[in-house]
């Protein structure tokens, strides 16, 4: 029985960056669209490389049959693989990369749950690197946030696009900003944190930028109002004001 397959002719990416082999699908982004690739395949691992560079390992869902009906199709036996063995065939404390889209209410879908990663996000594909007992949410390679969050083995086994690390993040360079409506008594809440901004912008709509020690309230402006010590690390867990897109006029 064969082992391991490599496809006669190398895929081409469709312009969404995707591409499918017997039915199971495979993303490498709209950047690679129209690039050929090279797949090593067995019924747990398919590597995925380009010009020869290893880019991704995921877990196969391709059974023997699939198999046999690619060798028919013309694919040839392959050589040893490129890369370790599926990532989500790891142990459960291993850490894994996987890329998946936000929804429009700023979460996305790991294993079937629902993660908070913030709406600001919305509509974009972020990386997700799993850890033991925490996901680090990715953007363009700066850590966003994160997040306290495991998952069994089985369901870390049965990620789809799961693939083994890249370099750690870069750490955030910039505070990251909430909208707030001032209360009637001229006070707004982030963090768990009541912060009083003054009676005479009730009502307003005014931004906080929350550094690691600081939270920095901004008019629609971004001139300061305040400046006030931050008094815990809790996360950001909600970016708008209620009831408000956009800021208040004056």
């Amino acid at each position: 029985m064969l082992s391991s397959l490599q496809p006669r002719s190398a895929e081409i990416l469709l312009p969404t960056g995707d591409l499918r082999v017997s039915g199971q699908q495979f993303w490498l982004g709209p950047q690679r669209a129209g690039q050929p690739v090279t797949l090593w395949i067995d019924t747990t691992t398919v590597h995925l490389s380009i010009g020869g560079q290893h880019l991704k390992t995921v877990p196969s869902r391709l059974s023997s049959l699939d198999l046999s009906r690619l060798r028919v199709d013309g694919a040839r036996p392959a050589g040893p693989p490129p890369a370790h063995p599926s990532a989500g065939q790891l142990a459960a404390g291993a850490t894994i990369e996987i890329d998946r889209l936000v929804h429009a209410q700023g979460v996305v879908v790991l294993a079937g749950r629902q993660l908070p990663v913030g709406q600001p996000l919305a509509g974009r594909r972020v990386t997700l690197r799993l850890e033991a007992h925490m996901v680090h949410v990715v953007v363009g390679g700066v850590l966003w946030r994160t997040i306290p969050f495991t998952l069994r083995p089985t369901d870390r086994a049965r990620l789809r696009g799961a693939r083994l690390p890249g370099p750690p993040p870069t750490p955030p360079t910039a505070p990251v900003r909430v909208q707030r409506r001032v209360s009637c008594r001229g006070g707004v809440q982030v963090t768990g944190q009541r912060v009083q901004v003054g009676f005479p912008h009730a009502g307003a709509i005014v931004t906080i930028e929350v550094e690691d020690t600081l939270l920095r309230v901004l008019d629609q402006h971004d001139r300061t109002l305040t400046l006030v010590p931050r008094t815990n690390r809790k996360e950001v867990t909600r970016y708008k004001a209620y009831g408000h897109t956009s800021p208040a006029r004056a």
